[in-house]
């Protein structure tokens, strides 16, 4: 029995020798991970602390730069001069210095974008935007008003040819940005160019813009000075007129204008509507416009649709209309009233970087305060408005780069039965351009055209005109 036991009694031994080693071994192993895990809290708490001395830092240096931007608001406003490197976008980098702004065409500013001379003040943001431009042109006969030509003045016994040089066309202007609340972003502009009189050496201040305006993403409330909610496009000249009397009709007027925009199909729908001041000259000599004298506004609408046709390819269509009234003293204290009306269509295709094939068609009568009627608005011999109907169409060509080429066509024809002898019956524009980018913030022009204007049962007269300009933008 004892010689039996004694195996057993070793071979338990050996088992509890064996178990003890193995957990001698764990214990010191999870002694080790502990120690890694120990030695990780730790490195992990030396980054902390370094975060936390950084952030202290910087929070320190937000704290110094806010208290002298709060010197500096108190002192005034801080402008910022840094000019424009070279092959560099300028302010308008999205539109050549000669173009109109437009309803339809200005895109809204974008906040990441910087003008290079601007400046905040009250969370507001303002940029100075302009061109200085010089323009020259010659006539083979006198047209009015020389450097804004819009018709050709009646012949004498011989042509008269004239030259004229201004700098009347020089603009400056200031967009302005305000903080945004909920979904809307208020704005402002005000922009004003020399051509307030017909002096091109003491040419005087004249108000093109001024007006405060709400968006958000379906709409565009305007108030103040601004383009007629009846133009969708023009185009682009070098002569100032724009086509004005010449078959393009447009103006800027003080008013209350509202725009929507949705998105239809795959294109996008905007309604436009306005209630403006009716704009127009003192024709019956009464001391006051005959617009205002009539007590009536202007009302003005425009439905455009924009779409895709192809890939690069697309098109707008619109239709739009106004609608006002002139008063005319005609005597012995009697007045008469008389309607504008207009309607028009405006097309445009447009292949993007390549070509733009854009132009309008109208008819109305008594439409001189939108530049139609070739500046004629009722005839007071025959006591009658003067209706007219007219057009303008354009290809606009980009053959390569900073180079742009166009041609265009329009003209102006009001109803012989309303007019009498002497008074302008038909008038158009033929005119090829060309406009040469130097470098972005300096553009080159040349353009050619023919103005051809009759005077009903007196005369047929004509210019061969050539005009160059040289425009530095900033």
């Amino acid at each position: 029995m004892h010689s039996t036991l004694t195996p057993v009694k070793r071979v338990l031994a050996m088992i509890l020798f064996i178990a003890s080693i193995a957990l001698a071994m764990k214990a010191r192993a999870a002694e080790s991970d502990l120690r890694e895990e120990m030695e990780a809290l730790r490195q992990m708490m030396l980054e902390q602390q370094q975060t936390i001395r950084s952030l202290s830092e910087e929070v320190a240096s937000l704290k110094q730069q806010l208290s002298q931007e709060q010197a500096h608001t108190a002192a005034g406003p801080t402008l910022r001069i840094t000019p424009p490197q070279e092959g560099e976008p300028s302010l308008a980098a999205n539109e050549s210095p000669l173009d109109e702004h437009l309803p339809l065409e200005e895109a809204p500013l974008k906040p990441e974008q910087e003008s290079w001379l601007s400046f905040k003040h009250n969370d507001w943001s303002f940029e100075v935007y302009g061109y200085v431009m010089l323009d020259a042109a010659y006539d083979t006969q006198q047209t009015f008003n020389g450097d804004f030509a819009r018709y050709v003045l009646p012949q004498s016994s011989s042509p008269d040819d004239q030259l004229s040089f201004t700098a009347r066309q020089t603009r400056l202007g200031f967009n302005v940005r305000g903080p945004a609340f909920d979904d809307w972003k208020p704005g402002a502009r005000i922009e004003t160019d020399f051509y307030g009189d017909y002096s091109s050496n003491t040419p005087t201040l004249r108000l093109r813009l001024a007006y405060a305006d709400l968006q958000n993403d379906n709409w565009h409330l305007t108030v103040g000075q601004d383009w007629d909610a009846l133009v969708v496009a023009l185009p682009k000249t070098v002569n100032f007129a724009v086509y004005y009397n010449q078959g393009a009709l447009w103006s800027r007027r003080p008013q209350i204008k509202a725009e929507w925009t949705h998105p239809v199909g795959d294109g996008t729908l905007k309604l436009r509507g306005a209630v403006a001041g009716a704009e127009s000259g003192d024709i019956d000599g009464g001391g006051q416009p005959d617009g205002d004298d009539s007590g009536v506004p202007n009302f003005e609408g425009t439905v455009a649709y924009e779409f895709p046709v192809q890939d690069d390819l697309k098109a707008t269509v619109a239709l739009g209309g106004a609608w006002g009234r002139e008063a005319f003293h005609i005597g012995g204290g009697a007045e008469k009233n008389y309607d504008t009306a207009v309607g028009m269509f405006t097309g445009i295709l447009d292949w993007k970087n390549k070509a733009k094939l854009l132009g309008s068609v109208w008819a109305g009568k008594n439409v001189a305060g939108f530049g139609g009627g070739i500046g004629q608005s009722v005839n007071l011999a025959l006591m009658t408005p003067i209706a007219s109907r007219g057009g303008w169409v354009q290809l606009q060509t980009f053959p390569a780069d900073k180079w742009n080429w166009n041609v265009a066509f329009g003209l102006d024809d009001p109803v012989d039965s309303d007019l009498s002898p002497g008074m302008r019956s038909f008038n158009m524009d033929a005119s090829t351009s060309l406009f040469y980018q130097v470098t972005s913030y300096l553009t080159l022009a040349l353009e050619y055209s023919f103005l051809k204007t009759d005077y009903y049962r007196t005369q047929n007269v004509d210019s061969h005109r050539i005009q160059t300009s040289v425009a530095l933008e900033f």
